[in-house]
């Protein structure tokens, strides 16, 4: 399947899962598209803002680092992801993403059930 970008939705939220400031989404497929994800997008976190740290029950999301650095938090132990690093956090776990640069990070997510 191809999509292409004049066909992607985007959209743009705020405090996110509990995080701070403004983080924007491009839809690259719904979930109708892709039955087996809830998401999957490209997620532009703009310096000091967050998502905040929340966890998966049923489902794993996965987070590459489209643009980075960012500081990911997984189950409380803070690390960080350069570009091109990835992160999947299964079922049970939790996880937040931070950028504290001065500079947007870019993110690819896909949430998986």
């Amino acid at each position: 399947m191809i999509k292409r970008k004049e066909a992607m939705s985007m959209d743009h939220k705020e405090n996110f899962k509990g995080g701070t400031g403004s983080l924007s989404f491009v839809h690259l497929f719904t979930k109708e598209e892709l039955p087996k994800t809830r998401l999957c997008s490209v997620l532009t976190v703009e310096p000091g803002a967050s998502v905040g740290q929340h966890s998966h029950t049923g489902e794993g999301e996965l987070y590459v680092v489209l643009d980075g650095p960012v500081t990911l938090q997984e189950d409380g132990v803070d690390h960080i992801l350069h570009t091109g690093d990835a992160e999947y956090c299964s079922d049970g776990h939790s996880h937040g993403v931070y950028n504290h640069t001065d500079k947007p990070a870019v993110l690819m997510a896909i949430v998986m059930l």
